[in-house]
């Protein structure tokens, strides 16, 4: 075994990348379902994992029907994101990122692969010229950013900078939604993190950067339209008094605004976020309700996986859904991965420390 596996750090790390593949991979077969729907066909709770009964696409699962486990493109999509964080070092720009998605558009290996990264490859070229979803505010950008958290550490203003740049595939309120949840994830990652300090770590990270940004005259929550702190603010009062997460999918479903739009980030936001409350922040019971929200549940529960994964450690995963989703995606080793961003953290840490040792000795 290696010295860092022993660490806590590396535990959280593991924890947050296998958490948020787990949930992706259980939501992913009744992706879209009304929670009436889930119930029907395989009882109250979808705790097990369920073979797709759709085939391949683009956005789903790449194997068959009779592969259970297998994840979908938001776990795809956040390996091509710590794929550029490990070979930028470190916290990756967005032209690391641009860089990695073009490789992966033009070697990829069948239509379905290169289908897949096409829309984020061509935003990373064209920028603003290329407008996904109609200009819509998609979850693109928030469903697959947890390492950004991870490489952000216990450093929730630096997640949310750093994710807000990341997050080009998107725009408008999309991109605070995902930076919020990388904020959300750093404040997951320290040694005693608590659900109160994890939302105000969201919540300031945002207000602070978004007070610089529109100036103290016209920054005002009493006016401004601010959906993600609005609706988060709202569902977290409702599962801290509900603290049931069947109990909350109603009340959830008639607090968030819901349009015509599937993947919505707001709701990829505050979905996660509000059974991880009323799931008194256990694991297993945070994907389960998300994944029975129904709705874009993959996507929920990919999020609120990588979320109590980062916050409790791999330990906390039963580790039967370790094992099937390890053995359905066999591509990518993510005990490996999580080894290797707990090296550069380290590393970087080591180089830090070494940067304000040298400061210090100026006071």
């Amino acid at each position: 075994m290696h010295a860092l596996e022993r660490t806590r750090l590396f535990q959280k790390v593991y924890g947050c990348l296998m958490g948020g593949a787990i949930g992706d991979a259980l939501g992913g077969p009744v992706e879209g379902w009304t929670p009436d729907q889930i119930r029907a066909t395989y009882g109250g709770n979808l705790g097990r994992f369920v073979p797709y009964q759709r085939g391949p696409s683009y956005h789903a699962h790449f194997g068959e029907g009779e592969r259970i486990g297998a994840y979908t493109d938001d776990t795809r999509l956040k390996h091509l994101l710590c794929q550029a964080i490990v070979e930028a070092g470190g916290m990756p720009r967005p032209g690391d990122f641009a860089r990695v998605l073009a490789y992966a558009y033009h070697h990829a290996a069948d239509p379905l692969h290169e289908g897949f990264v096409e829309e984020y490859y061509l935003k990373a070229i064209w920028g603003r010229d290329k407008v996904i979803f109609s200009g819509e505010p998609t979850n693109g950008a928030i469903m697959a950013n947890s390492p950004v958290g991870i490489m952000a550490a216990c450093r929730p203003h630096a997640a949310y900078q750093a994710a807000f740049d990341l997050a080009f595939p998107t725009d408008g309120y999309a991109k605070t939604a995902a930076a919020m949840m990388a904020a959300a994830i750093a404040a997951a990652m320290a040694p005693a993190p608590t659900l109160d300090g994890i939302v105000s770590a969201a919540i300031d990270a945002h207000l602070h950067f978004a007070r610089r940004r529109e100036g103290p005259h016209l920054h005002s929550l009493d006016w401004r339209y601010d959906p993600n702190v609005k609706f988060l603010r709202a569902a977290l009062a409702v599962a801290e008094e509900e603290r049931d997460i069947y109990a909350l999918q109603p009340l959830l479903y008639d607090l968030l605004e819901w349009g015509h739009l599937f993947s919505e980030a707001t709701h990829t936001l505050v979905v996660p976020l509000a059974m991880f409350a009323a799931a008194a922040m256990d694991f297993r019971q945070t994907v389960i309700g998300c994944v029975m929200y129904g709705r874009d549940n993959d996507s929920y529960a990919s999020v609120g996986g990588a979320l109590a994964g980062a916050f409790h450690g791999v330990g906390a995963i039963p580790q039967d859904w370790i094992e099937t989703v390890t053995a359905a995606n066999p591509e990518v080793d993510m005990h490996a991965l999580a080894l290797q961003l707990t090296e550069i953290i380290v590393t970087n840490y080591e180089s830090t420390q070494r940067e304000l040792d040298a400061l210090a000795a100026l006071f």
